[in-house]
């Protein structure tokens, strides 16, 4: 069962714990930059998820990411199970990623991920950062690099994602359904990794109003353009390949929606047919719309 954890809180936590002059190198995403976000929309202090995820900023901050994880281990956080040390950085792909429970308990875990290189073709890296007792990986996701445009900061001072630049990582990330699943079941079921990422993407659509997404397709196409320069057209046009399958597809759309219930969007009753619309609306509000600006 997932932690209910407040994301003003959190983030106040880990402001508080990382030193200031580290602060500018943070930018706080996924489920926790969508809370906090959202934080009224959800109507309720707490959401309930398991990890926080830290992207250290630019590319190539290794020596940031080890004072930041070594900052959160000497104020007593600590390795969760399965984050230990290697004893050389090759393989990189052999390297486990740095996760850290807070002192208290260890019903969350903080993720330090590093920030893709411009040149970055593949999707998913792992950058070496040796710590006291060895080495570590920082996992850079390609479409990840996005997620800096167009950030917000949080009233502790950290930055954190916008909700329609994670939705344009995600919807990039998963071009189709595929056949990847979650490395731990989220309420008792395997969920596709897909499922999980654009029931995210659905989940904040629900939650912005009709003007802010009619605003995502310009948002996105300066990101776009900024970031991938000449693979920019071919990108906007297969930005909804993966919500297309995904809408076609029953189960994996209950899927969508068990892990919307067990995380962004507990208590909201959240359906299918209610996902498949919103899904719907997407595409004819921003998706396409994106796609024909940079055609």
């Amino acid at each position: 069962m997932a932690a209910e954890l407040v994301p003003a809180e959190l983030l106040h936590l880990i402001a508080k714990l990382v030193p200031q002059e580290l602060h500018a190198h943070i930018l706080i995403v996924g489920s926790l930059a969508a809370a906090y976000h959202h934080r009224e929309a959800l109507a309720r202090s707490a959401i309930a998820t398991k990890d926080a995820d830290i992207i250290i900023h630019p590319a190539g901050a290794v020596a940031e990411c080890r004072e930041i994880a070594l900052g959160l281990l000497g104020a007593g956080w600590r390795r969760i199970d399965g984050c230990h040390p290697l004893p050389s950085p090759e393989p990189a792909s052999d390297l486990r990623a740095i996760r850290l429970s807070p002192p208290t308990g260890e019903d969350f875990f903080v993720e330090i991920l590093g920030f893709p290189a411009m040149g970055q073709a593949e999707y998913q890296t792992w950058v070496p950062c040796e710590l006291d007792d060895g080495w570590y990986g920082l996992p850079t996701f390609r479409f990840l690099g996005l997620v800096k445009s167009n950030a917000k900061t949080a009233k502790c001072g950290l930055a954190y994602a916008a909700p329609e630049m994670m939705c344009l990582s995600n919807l990039l990330s998963h071009p189709t359904i595929g056949t990847a699943t979650m490395g731990s079941r989220i309420g008792g079921l395997e969920i596709l990794r897909s499922a999980k990422d654009l029931g995210r993407v659905l989940g904040l659509s629900k939650l912005a109003t009709l003007d802010e997404i009619e605003r995502w397709p310009d948002a996105w196409a300066d990101a776009l353009t900024s970031r991938f320069g000449n693979e920019c057209k071919a990108l906007a046009a297969r930005a909804g390949n993966g919500v297309r399958e995904l809408l076609d597809d029953d189960d994996a759309l209950d899927q969508a929606r068990h892990t919307l219930e067990f995380g962004l969007l507990a208590g909201h009753n959240v359906t299918v047919m209610e996902l498949r619309a919103l899904g719907r609306q997407l595409l004819v509000g921003a998706i396409d719309p994106l796609a024909e600006r940079l055609a």
